[in-house]
């Protein structure tokens, strides 16, 4: 159970013990057998963290943004998540996943559903995976259990992550949020490991369960703001510098007149 200052691990060390969790392979077989179920049985398959969570940021997201935002969904699985927030009427959704079968099982249901929704095969962690050139720039960036994955891998570490950082913060607009949803980290754990690229934002609500004594989340979602880098900030302070020099000689101007 994840409260801010415990975690669901139970090791003390940063880098997460490697799992099957943390293995392409495994992906890749999991959602050809939930591709199966689906055109044999209807069945959508498994929703990552459960229908309560995804419908708190399915909530949050509409509360918070207009219907036209350009949101991504970073390791979509099924694309469950952006079905049902083009079901609340938003319009420029994009799922990325390194599975491709994923990606497979994503249109499939999509297109069942009638959910006009982009997904592709995108692998963040691979070099040139990402390229900021490239791609699109999105307001909102979801990653509903694709880091836990991601800490799961056999050689996760500080490069791991950097290279995970670099290339969500790459994909964000300069003001865009980032939200996380984790059951392998605190809230705290959670903002260490994005700290260098992110500052949180707000925590938001979710199912709460007692367990042996404690009250905690078995699930938290975080959202972050990105960071602004040093270049940027330069280029604003620069800007407004501009603005202001602009200001006063129109000022100084009208007074002479």
């Amino acid at each position: 159970m994840a409260t801010e200052n415990s975690s669901l691990t139970t090791g003390e060390n940063e880098e997460e013990s490697s799992s099957v969790l943390g293995t392409k392979n495994f992906w890749d077989q999991q959602y050809v057998t939930e591709l199966e179920n689906f055109k044999d049985h209807g069945d959508i398959g498994e929703i990552w963290f459960g229908k309560k969570v995804m419908d708190s940021i399915v909530k949050w997201t509409t509360d918070k943004f207009e219907k036209k935002i350009n949101i991504l969904d970073l390791g979509c699985g099924n694309g469950v998540l952006l079905i049902q927030l083009a079901q609340k009427g938003f319009e420029n959704l994009v799922g990325v996943d390194y599975s491709e079968s994923a990606v497979v099982l994503a249109n499939t249901i999509a297109e069942s559903r009638q959910a006009k929704i982009s997904y592709k095969t995108m692998d963040v962690l691979s070099e040139g995976g990402v390229d900021s050139e490239d791609h699109e720039k999105y307001d909102l960036l979801l990653d509903k259990g694709t880091f836990d994955a991601i800490s799961l891998m056999e050689d996760f570490g500080s490069a791991v992550r950097e290279r995970y950082l670099k290339a969500t913060s790459s994909l964000l607009k300069e003001d865009g949020l980032f939200l996380i949803a984790t059951c392998n980290w605190t809230i705290n754990e959670i903002m260490q490991h994005m700290e260098t690229y992110y500052s949180r934002m707000e925590v938001i609500p979710t199912p709460s369960m007692q367990f042996g004594g404690q009250q905690g989340n078995k699930v938290s979602v975080v959202v972050f703001r990105k960071n602004i880098c040093r270049t940027s900030l330069r280029l604003w302070s620069r800007k407004k510098k501009s603005v202001y020099l602009t200001s006063v000689v129109a000022s100084e101007n009208a007074t002479r007149q």
